[in-house]
């Protein structure tokens, strides 16, 4: 492929990744270039691809483990067309959604971080677009946690935080999600990549609920201060879909949100997802200026 090349998006994060046909297999040599540069970059775009839903898992392939959806969790559309899609539609038979998370915007999050072992990564791939709206935001974690003020990352080194979320709530509200109900697990609010090294900030607004170890009322300062510093322009790029667009993100470096757009308009996109072989990596911070806590 010689007009295989990777062109970085912006200065916040990700990168496009050029000449190639995600319908064919990836050679060896390409696929080991994407992955690298998805280590460097969080996220890479792959435009004016036609895709089934075997290529797309075939492409997913080449990272890791495709993941199986919790069928709990699945619409009976998405059951009955594969047990690892979700179909992050609008479109609706019979007056039910076919797919999961249908309407309005979504607040900034990884993906699955209240289990144990959340997702790797997340591959997206857009079927059919609005006019406009429903962009995808991305937020860069290693450089959100890396430009934290130090007093703060003296506060939150080495501290857990509770990830909980209830399926199908795109807003959180101030009410806390019911520990009784819904799946939650802590992790270090620092996370170390275990392919780069680099430790990224383990949290989000709409999935983590407080931190661990702390007052109730110093965890909502913290958390809230940690939110709005994760969604600073410097740190984020939003992403315009056009029908054909394939983004895979890393979700142990990164979170996302989605913008609103008209609900009178189709919007279908195709979620597949990899496991993580890797526990969660913690260890104190390397760009702490001093190691006095």
């Amino acid at each position: 492929m010689t007009d295989f090349k990777i062109k970085p998006i912006c200065d916040a994060i990700g990168a496009e990744i050029l000449g190639v046909d995600l319908s064919k297999p990836l050679t060896s040599h390409v696929a080991k270039a994407i992955e690298q540069a998805w280590y460097e970059h969080i996220i890479v775009l792959i435009r004016d691809q036609d895709l089934t839903l075997d290529q797309q898992q075939a492409f997913a392939a080449n990272f890791g483990k495709v993941a199986v959806r919790h069928q709990l969790t699945a619409t009976k559309h998405e059951q009955q067309t594969s047990n690892t899609i979700m179909l992050i539609t609008n479109v609706r038979e019979n007056g039910k959604p076919i797919g999961t998370l249908p309407d309005g915007e979504m607040m900034f999050h990884s993906d699955t971080p209240y289990y144990e072992s959340p997702l790797k990564a997340t591959l997206l791939y857009a079927v059919e677009i609005p006019s406009h709206g429903g962009n995808t935001m991305f937020s860069n974690s290693y450089k959100a946690a890396e430009t934290l003020p130090e007093d703060i990352k003296r506060r939150i080194n080495t501290k857990k935080a509770l990830h909980i979320y209830d399926y199908g709530n795109q807003q959180k509200t101030a009410n806390s999600y019911d520990k009784d109900t819904h799946p939650h697990f802590a992790h270090p609010i620092f996370r170390k990549h275990p392919e780069t090294g680099r430790s990224a900030l383990f949290v989000s607004e709409l999935m983590t609920e407080e931190i661990l170890d702390v007052s109730s009322d110093e965890s909502r300062e913290l958390l809230e201060f940690l939110f709005n510093h994760q969604k600073k322009a410097e740190f984020v790029y939003e992403h315009y879909w056009r029908p054909g667009d394939l983004i895979m993100w890393d979700n142990r470096c990164s979170v996302h949100a989605r913008t609103d757009f008209p609900r009178d308009e189709r919007r279908m996109l195709r979620r597949i997802t990899l496991e993580d072989d890797h526990p969660v990596l913690a260890g104190e911070p390397p760009f702490l200026e001093t190691t006095a806590l």
